[in-house]
C-alpha cells in the first residue's frame, strides 16, 4: 500500500499528515500527487469521498512559499459548503504546520471582512467563483499574476451552476498556470479548458460514473397505491437507522416530507437550496454535531456536502438524471463502511429501474406488510390481451380519425374528432350488445331443441 512518505514531500508535512491519521494513500491520491508535485496540469474523474481533496491539497501545501506574501494557489468550489470543507481540511493541516495564511472567500461571510483579510497577503485562497470575483475583481484587491496553481473542484457542478464565464475570466489573468480539474463527469462545457490547459496526457479515470462502492447494497421498496410519506415513517420505525439521508427530487416535496415527519414526532434535519445561507450553515453544524439521525434533502446533498457516517440512503423518488442515483447512493458505504440504498418504486418508475439494472445495479425488492418489510419480486403491470372486439374497435377509431382529419387545422377540430370517435364507440357498443343477445338466443334455442 502506498504511503505519503514515499513522495518527495517536506518532512514536517509528512509528519503532520501522519499525526492526523493520513498515512496510507487513496487510489486517486496515489495517481494525482506525483503529477501535481511536478507542476503539471491534470484532470481526474473521481467521485466525492474518494480522497481527492488531499490529492490536491497536499501538493499545494508542499509548494507554498511562506516568505512570499502573494496569492500562490486558488481552489475553486461550486458551493460555500464545499469550499468550507476544503478550508477546514487545509486549516487542520496548517494548524500543525503553523506556516501559511489561508483565506476562505464564500457566501455567509461579510464582503468587507473578506476584503480586509485580502490585504493581509494570503498565500492560498479557497473560494466560490462568485465571491472571488466580487472581492477580487470588482474591488481590484488582488492580482492573479502570482497564482501558479488553480484547482477546479467538482468542475461539472461549477459548469452546471453557470460559473464558466468567471472561470474563463480567472484563467485569462493567470500566467502559465498549473490547472488541476476534479470532476465526477466531464460535460462538454469543460472541453475547451481541458484542450487548452490539460491535453490528453494527464487525464486520470478513477472509476465509472455509473458505479458505487461494492459495499453498498441496493434495494427497491414497492409503494404501488400507497402513501409515500407514510411508508417513509414506517421505514424509519422498521429500519431504526444510525444516520438516514432521505432524498426527494423537488424542494417542495422535501419541505412537505420534513413537516410530515416532524408532525409524526420524528426529529430530523433538512437541506435544500432554498434555505438561506445562515439556515444552511446552522443546519450543517447541527448535523455534524450529531443532533439528527434523519435528514431530508434535495440533490444539493448528493454532491459537494460531506456528511460522515451515513448508514442508509432512501430515495422517495428517483432523480431525473441517472448519474445522480449513483451520487445519492455514494453518500453511504464510504471509507470501508457498509451501506444500504433504498428506493421507492411503482409502475411509473419501472423504466428507470430497468435502466439502472442495465448499468450494473443489482436490486433486491421489499414490500411493507403487517408492520415489516418483506422480500418480494418486482411487480410489473399486467399486459391486457386485446380481444378481437377491441382490435375491431381500434381499427374503426383509426379509420374515423383519418376521415375526420383535414390538412388545415380549423377551430373546433379536436372537438369534431372526439365527437366522431365517441359516436363510433357507441355504435360499436350497440353492435356488441346485439351480437351478445343473438348469441344468448341461439344457445337458448339449442337447449330447448
Amino acid at each position: 500500500m502506498a504511503l505519503f512518505k514515499q513522495f518527495n514531500l517536506k518532512t514536517e508535512l509528512v509528519e503532520v499528515l501522519a499525526e492526523l491519521g493520513y498515512i496510507n494513500l487513496a487510489p486517486v491520491q496515489e495517481k494525482v500527487i506525483p503529477i501535481a508535485l511536478r507542476g503539471e496540469s491534470l484532470l481526474a474523474r473521481s467521485e466525492t469521498g474518494s480522497g481527492k481533496t488531499h490529492a490536491f491539497l497536499v501538493p499545494i501545501l508542499n509548494k507554498l512559499n511562506v516568505d512570499i506574501n502573494e496569492v500562490q494557489a486558488i481552489i475553486l468550489a461550486p458551493t460555500r459548503e464545499l469550499a468550507k470543507q476544503i478550508y477546514d481540511f487545509a486549516t487542520e493541516i496548517n494548524q500543525k504546520l503553523g506556516n501559511f495564511r489561508i483565506l476562505l472567500l464564500a457566501g455567509g461571510i461579510e464582503k468587507t471582512r473578506n476584503i480586509a483579510q485580502m490585504s493581509l497577503g494570503p498565500q492560498l485562497i479557497i473560494a466560490t467563483p462568485g465571491r472571488l470575483k466580487d472581492v477580487g475583481f470588482v474591488n481590484s484587491v488582488i492580482t492573479l499574476r502570482t497564482v501558479k496553481t488553480l484547482v477546479l473542484d467538482e468542475a461539472d457542478m461549477l459548469m452546471d451552476s453557470g460559473f464558466l464565464p468567471i472561470v474563463n475570466e480567472i484563467l485569462l489573468q493567470l500566467d502559465s498556470p498549473q490547472i488541476m480539474i476534479f470532476s465526477a463527469t466531464i460535460p462538454k462545457t469543460l472541453n475547451s479548458i481541458i484542450e487548452r490547459y490539460v491535453g490528453s496526457s494527464h487525464i486520470i479515470e478513477m472509476s465509472d460514473i455509473y458505479q458505487t462502492s461494492e459495499r453498498v447494497k441496493h434495494h427497491l421498496i414497492d409503494v404501488h397505491h400507497q402513501n409515500r410519506f407514510e411508508i417513509v415513517r414506517d421505514f424509519i420505525k422498521w429500519r431504526n437507522p444510525y444516520l438516514l439521508l432521505i432524498f426527494c427530487s423537488e424542494v417542495e416535496e422535501v419541505d412537505n416530507l420534513y413537516k410530515y415527519l416532524v408532525n409524526s414526532g420524528i426529529k430530523c434535519g433538512i437541506l435544500h437550496g432554498n434555505l438561506t445561507p445562515r439556515e444552511r450553515k446552522q443546519m450543517l453544524r447541527r448535523i455534524r454535531n450529531d443532533e439528527f439521525r434523519i435528514i431530508v434533502a434535495s440533490d444539493i446533498a448528493a454532491r459537494g456536502i460531506d456528511i460522515p457516517n451515513i448508514s442508509d440512503v432512501l430515495n422517495v423518488n428517483f432523480p431525473r438524471d441517472h448519474a445522480f442515483y449513483f451520487h445519492r447512493a455514494g453518500r453511504t458505504g464510504r471509507f470501508d463502511q457498509e451501506g444500504d440504498c433504498f428506493s421507492f418504486y411503482d409502475h411509473d418508475s419501472l423504466k428507470t429501474v430497468e435502466k439502472l439494472e442495465s448499468l450494473g445495479v443489482s436490486f433486491n425488492v421489499l414490500r411493507f406488510s403487517k408492520g415489516t418489510f418483506i422480500e418480494t419480486e418486482i411487480e410489473k403491470p399486467k399486459t391486457r390481451i386485446k380481444t378481437d372486439s377491441q382490435k375491431e374497435l381500434d381499427n374503426k377509431i383509426q379509420r374515423t380519425i383519418a376521415r375526420t382529419r383535414s390538412n388545415v387545422v380549423k377551430p373546433g377540430y379536436k372537438k369534431k374528432v372526439k365527437q366522431a370517435v365517441d359516436k363510433v364507440k357507441r355504435r360499436h357498443r350497440r353492435e356488441m350488445i346485439k351480437k351478445d343477445i343473438q348469441r344468448q338466443r341461439r344457445e337458448k334455442y339449442k337447449k330447448g331443441s
